[in-house]
């Protein structure tokens, strides 16, 4: 017999369960969904510190190369216009003056100070960059499932301190005229300026030296080769013939350099001076008087009419620029290069400085085997130049800027050479 009583209170026992089960749902939910918000919108916010830190990292580390030539202002100038070419979280990162700090690591004590006054490395030597992503500054990071909960964004910031904590003590090295830029690292007898289409007719007596040639062991006057004063330095007298090895000079991949060559009658360069006897002088700069002749490296283009001036092109695996005669020319090779050439490396892409303004640099960072304009040091309005050593370099070379031919040229310049090593301290 059919039990009403017994199925209405079956019935009404399972519903009672369904409505708890439901509750039950309703909270796993929301911890699913506290889960979610932890795995995604925590990833999210760690990306979003390494970010920021690697926007502080290089934001002090060009303010500090700044420091070099240019003082506080453009210090800051530059690690606020670094850190707008990193982005965090999809976003252009922001600093403000305040947010990057000027002032003297102590390396004894491990600490930071703005105390000081003077506009330059003497008293300054580190930049503090102090980058935020709050709520205060109005850019927190977002959370997609944290405002689910109630935790709509999250703050995070990065500070940075980058210091100038190891500094060589400044080398002078002289730089010969017929010093081939494009012979850096070359082994000894290695020709250069060839072949050039321009003069290489065995019969043409108006350049009896038509090559350069490479010896690694005579890089300067001072070295122990004899030298005759009736003959320019570093002299091959089996022919007769000039080296036209560069000057090598040891470098810290990651340091900056600066380079001081005084414009006076003690650093001039004649081209062609050794057997023409020409007239007028160049500084290191390129200039004449205040007229500039653009050359480039011939032999990079040996097709190419005697005289074209183009950034293509290389030669020894070194690339082509554009720069004034007879002016400062460097390059940075790798320790491979350095030792038996660049000829299998690959060349760095060629460099215009054909005009003032390309030749005005305050910061400059070229890329291995790419050779680049060194000039006096300085830009027309007198700021010192910082040249940044690339990754992997391990020597400087410095020659200077002729189309062909450099064993005809004569005199050089005293190049004074400075390093300084860039280091994160904090």
């Amino acid at each position: 017999m059919f039990n009403y009583m017994k199925t209405v209170k079956t019935i009404r026992r399972h519903g009672r369960r369904h409505g708890v089960a439901m509750i039950y749902v309703v909270v796993s939910l929301a911890v699913m969904l506290g889960f979610c918000s932890l795995a995604v919108d925590l990833g999210r916010v760690q990306v979003a510190k390494t970010e920021l830190r690697r926007a502080a990292d290089a934001a002090a580390r060009a303010g500090v190369a700044q420091l070099l030539s240019s003082g506080t202002s453009a210090a800051q100038s530059a690690a606020i216009a670094m850190a707008a070419r990193n982005y965090c979280d999809g976003s252009a990162v922001v600093l403000t003056n305040s947010q990057v700090q000027v002032g003297i690591w102590n390396s004894s004590s491990h600490s930071f100070s703005t105390s000081g006054s003077a506009d330059n490395i003497t008293t300054f030597n580190a930049i503090k960059v102090m980058a935020r992503r709050t709520q205060a500054n109005g850019n927190p990071i977002p959370l997609v499932f944290g405002e689910i909960i109630g935790v709509p964004t999250c703050d995070i910031e990065a500070n940075s301190i980058v210091a100038l904590v190891s500094v060589t003590a400044p080398l002078t090295q002289y730089v010969s005229a017929h010093g081939d830029p494009w012979l850096a690292g070359e082994p000894s007898g290695t020709l250069g300026s060839m072949p050039d289409t321009g003069y290489d007719d065995p019969s043409n007596n108006v350049h009896p030296w038509k090559y350069d040639i490479a010896n690694p062991s005579v890089t300067d006057s001072s070295s122990s080769v004899g030298t005759d004063s009736s003959k320019v330095e570093s002299t091959d007298y089996s022919s007769g013939e000039p080296y036209g090895s560069p000057v090598g000079y040891s470098v810290q991949p990651g340091a900056v350099v600066q380079i001081s060559v005084p414009d006076n009658s003690s650093n001039e360069a004649l081209n062609s001076g050794y057997l023409q006897g020409d007239s007028g002088s160049y500084y290191a700069n390129g200039s004449q008087g205040g007229s500039y002749a653009i050359y480039s490296d011939d032999a990079a283009n040996p097709s190419d009419p005697e005289g074209t001036q183009t950034t293509s092109g290389s030669e020894h695996g070194i690339s082509n620029i554009e720069a004034p005669l007879n002016s400062l020319i460097g390059v940075f090779l790798d320790s491979a290069a350095s030792t038996s050439g660049a000829d299998t490396e690959t060349p760095g892409t060629g460099l215009d400085f054909s005009s003032q303004t390309e030749r005005d640099y305050t910061m400059l960072s070229p890329t291995l085997n790419q050779s680049f304009y060194a000039g006096d040091g300085q830009t027309s309005s007198s700021v010192q130049q910082t040249i940044v050593v690339p990754a992997n370099a391990s020597k400087l070379f410095l020659g200077t800027m002729d189309g062909h031919e450099w064993s005809n040229n004569v005199g050089g310049y005293n190049a004074t050479i400075t390093q300084f090593q860039i280091e994160t301290v904090q």
